[in-house]
């Protein structure tokens, strides 16, 4: 039944993103927040609940937020100079984005709902991809392959043919691929190092990687520093390169790649729980409940699943209110998200992703 209502979930999901965005071409719109969130709200919270109104609360308020900054920037676009093609073009772009990050907020509450952790690939936001096979049948071996009497196929039948091999530049687009599939509304770079390393960056906060991003093994990111330049002066000598920015098209070849550790490198924390908890009780603006659990895991006397549910939902909300500001930055919206990150990952004993946002938030502040 799990299963099940998780599948309808996303049926429902992507038929609602198909109608969206199928609607005709408009011109000039005042209020894009019907293609931004039209059909999106969860149906678990139809008829909200006590033990759900908080989870509703927060939800609809951010998915307004959405909403409202894709406005602003319409309104912007609208005033703005432009070739009509141009402007078209851009306002689309702003409505998609901005329906992505709806997307990804409402499945960020569906599993806190379901406390179960899902896929971080937005397969439903694919509307080119092929249909999911809902029978739940297993596929029969082609019995010529099978030899007679035997369960295991002929090895001198069955070939299986060599890959070719990746190029570095088809390397670094499957990488690219692969991280803004996961988070598509900023821009990413990828590029190969002289010493052979391969750096990924993000432009959000000098280099800067978001918590909920599954890194892929093998690559290296920027340690925590302040620094100006674009993309690609933040990727330095690095060459070749590949970049990604928001409204760019996937590739259609397979991006995945297995989650690496050892990947958030930054300089050590000396005494990171009780700086975390020294920062977190000074810090104006944080949820109170970050304080406690960052007190809770430092000590080592245990953090509560309801509390820590609590938390990931205060840093959901900090992280889209963070991006839906993108390419602009709240410099303190940023700060209480690494302090939230930070909590987070040392309450589930990542301790190497607690180390790396409590180290930008110190070469942040």
């Amino acid at each position: 039944m799990a299963v099940f209502g998780r599948r309808s979930a996303r049926q429902r999901m992507r038929r609602a993103t198909e109608q969206a965005l199928s609607v005709p071409t408009f011109r000039s719109p005042e209020d894009c927040t019907p293609w931004v969130l039209g059909g999106l709200w969860p149906a678990e919270l139809d008829q909200a609940t006590t033990e759900t109104a908080t989870l509703a609360a927060y939800l609809k308020r951010d998915l307004h937020r959405i909403a409202d900054s894709a406005n602003h920037k319409l309104r912007v676009l609208n005033e703005a100079d432009l070739a009509e093609p141009i402007r078209r073009a851009e306002q689309h772009r702003v409505i998609n984005v901005a329906r992505t990050f709806a997307v990804l907020r409402v499945e960020s509450t569906v599993r806190q709902l379901r406390k179960e952790a899902l896929s971080p690939t937005t397969e439903f936001l694919r509307l080119d991809s092929a249909a999911e096979d809902q029978t739940g049948v297993i596929p029969r071996l082609d019995p010529h392959l099978v030899e007679a009497g035997d369960d295991e196929p002929d090895p001198a039948v069955v070939v299986i043919p060599s890959a070719p091999e990746e190029s570095v530049e088809q390397r670094l687009h499957r990488l690219i691929d692969g991280l803004a599939r996961q988070e598509p509304g900023v821009r990413w770079g990828a590029g190969v190092r002289t010493d052979g390393s391969t750096l990924v960056v993000t432009d959000v906060a000098n280099g800067w990687i978001p918590p909920g991003i599954d890194l892929p093994a093998g690559v290296e990111v920027l340690p925590p520093a302040r620094r100006t330049g674009n993309l690609r002066a933040l990727l330095g000598s690095a060459d070749p390169v590949v970049t990604y920015r928001p409204g760019d098209a996937f590739g259609s070849g397979s991006s995945g790649s297995e989650p690496g550790r050892g990947v958030r490198v930054a300089p050590e924390v000396t005494d990171l729980g009780r700086q975390l908890v020294e920062a977190t009780r000074r810090r104006d603006g944080l949820p109170r409940i970050t304080h406690t659990l960052a007190k809770a895991a430092s000590s080592g006397t245990g953090v509560v699943e309801a509390e820590l549910d609590v938390l990931r939902v205060h840093l959901d909300t900090a992280r889209y209110q963070l991006l839906a500001r993108y390419p602009g930055l709240d410099p303190g919206l940023l700060l209480n998200c690494l302090l939230l990150s930070a909590t987070q990952a040392l309450a589930t004993g990542d301790l190497e992703a607690a180390n790396y946002h409590f180290a930008w938030f110190q070469a942040l502040t």
